[in-house]
């Protein structure tokens, strides 16, 4: 070889030929700080600029989670090549390798990590399901890791709530108990949330934490996401068979959401887990044994499930040992306001925007039921947030129905208040309500509703009804009827 020629050549003009790769190439520092990266990696990642990559730190992306797991770490970990599968937040599939570039001492100098999409050829040999069991796990761990971001392991919940902070203390002396956990309350109430926060408490922390719904899988499906199957164990089933979650959260903690709805005929064998941690994949006659930690969670009674016949009583009283129940939104509205600025904070920085909250809204919404406890809260606020065309996001910017729903509880609180004219005359505000929201026309509402024009207008102004810049109709007295302040006091 001529290294005359080479030795001329500069440093860009290998860059330009990494650059022709269709494969993702990084350069690291033995710190984990990225130095360089090609063009292709950017196919991996849309959402980055060109450059961005430069100048951060692997580590501190991976706990982001832009993809996890992150080569250059495992390279420093391990000192040897490394080679496995790898998840972007974006939910691209790569097959990853990295080693490393030793200096005079033989110590890390600088990293080299090569990333290639997931080829069919793979996807169709018999590493698949080690490759898919990986993957299962990695994307866990990113929803947990984006969590934990966003929420700091000792200001966990946002909460001025005495039962929430009573519950969350409690959460900390039965972290590294084994035991199972019974996790009841509403839909909405922030049950999976309290389950994470009990494994990042443990001394499992730094294992999977795997969350399975089981009223979101299909009956004939929960038995071999939980448990696997061998190979050839059914037919359809896949060729090399199938890990378990049970087996996949090994040394972990495996959330089992939505608890009542899993099938009878499968709780006998989820007992026996629970009892001795073992268990027998479908079509396999060897027991195996795992060791996970079991939270559990319902939004459903599963005493009347066991006097129905429907839940197995020992299955109930196993999973019982440790039981906490989440109050809902409505039994702490001291949680209400803080929950709302929480949110609004979150979604101005996740959106770009200023918003703010008017004092009417803020008292509409503190009196608001919250049947969805705080899922519904947090969607409100994301939706009010992207819609709102005016930096003060006001009861305009509310959905009808929710509008509606509030004036209905104002006459519910004060109906042995009020004589049977007034009860009518209120039915028949809402209805003028609900329907010219629906048809933004006195005209149209008065052709639905089979009156004139003239009946319509003459009872919006008995009614002391206005019409919005948004051409929404909103109920002045409803307005005047709620006030946070006093309740927050």
């Amino acid at each position: 070889m001529n290294t005359g020629i080479i030795q001329q050549l500069d440093k860009q003009f290998f860059f330009k030929i990494l650059n022709t790769l269709r494969d993702g190439i990084w350069i690291i520092d033995n710190k984990g700080n990225v130095l360089w990266v090609n063009q292709a990696t950017y196919n991996y990642f849309p959402s980055m600029q060109i450059d961005e990559f430069v100048g951060k730190n692997v580590l501190e992306m991976e706990k982001q989670g832009l993809f996890a797991p992150s080569i250059a770490r495992l390279v420093i970990e391990q000192r040897q090549f490394i080679s496995t599968a790898q998840i972007t937040q974006n939910n691209a599939r790569l097959l990853v390798s990295g080693d490393y570039i030793p200096d005079e001492n033989g110590d890390i100098q600088y990293i080299v990590t090569h990333a290639r999409q997931l080829s069919q050829a793979i996807n169709q040999s018999s590493e698949l399901e080690k490759i898919e069991s990986i993957l299962h796990l990695y994307k866990q761990q990113i929803r947990q890791l984006i969590l934990q971001k966003n929420q700091q392991k000792k200001d966990f919940f946002v909460t001025k709530s005495k039962a929430i902070q009573y519950i969350s203390e409690w959460s900390h002396k039965i972290a590294d108990v084994d035991t199972t956990i019974l996790l009841t309350g509403e839909t909405g109430v922030g049950k999976t949330a309290f389950a994470y926060q009990i494994h990042q408490l443990s001394s499992r922390n730094d294992k999977p934490f795997i969350h399975l719904d089981c009223g979101a899988i299909p009956e004939s499906l929960i038995e071999s996401e939980l448990f696997g199957y061998k190979k050839g164990a059914f037919t359809g089933a896949n060729s090399s068979g199938k890990m378990g979650l049970i087996e996949a959260a090994d040394q972990g903690t495996l959330f089992l959401d939505e608890i009542g709805e899993i099938p009878l005929h499968l709780q006998s064998k989820l007992l026996q887990f629970l009892q001795n941690k073992t268990y027998r994949m479908i079509g396999n006659n060897q027991v195996q044994k795992a060791d996970v930690r079991i939270i559990a969670a319902t939004n459903v009674n599963l005493n009347e499930r066991v006097k129905e016949g429907t839940f197995r009583s020992d299955l109930f009283y196993r999973l019982n040992v440790l039981p906490m129940k989440i109050p809902s939104l409505r039994e702490r509205k001291e949680d209400i306001i803080p929950l709302l600025n929480f949110y609004l904070h979150k979604f101005n920085q996740k959106y770009g925007r200023q918003h703010t909250l008017s004092k009417n809204l803020t008292d509409v919404l503190y009196n608001h039921s919250w049947a969805g406890n705080i899922r519904e809260l947090e969607n409100l606020m994301e939706r009010l947030v992207i819609t709102s065309d005016q930096q003060k996001i006001d009861i305009d910017d509310l959905p009808n129905d929710l509008l509606l729903q509030q004036s209905q509880q104002i006459l519910l609180q004060n109906v042995e208040e009020v004589s049977l004219p007034i009860y009518l005359e209120q039915i028949e505000k809402n209805i003028l309500i609900k329907t010219y929201n629906e048809t933004n026309s006195t005209r149209k509402t008065a052709e639905q509703l089979g009156v004139s024009q003239s009946y319509i207008i003459r009872r919006l102004k008995k009614y002391n009804l206005r019409i919005s810049d948004k051409k929404k109709l909103v109920d002045n007295y409803f307005l005047r009827n709620v006030n946070a302040d006093k309740l927050v006091e």
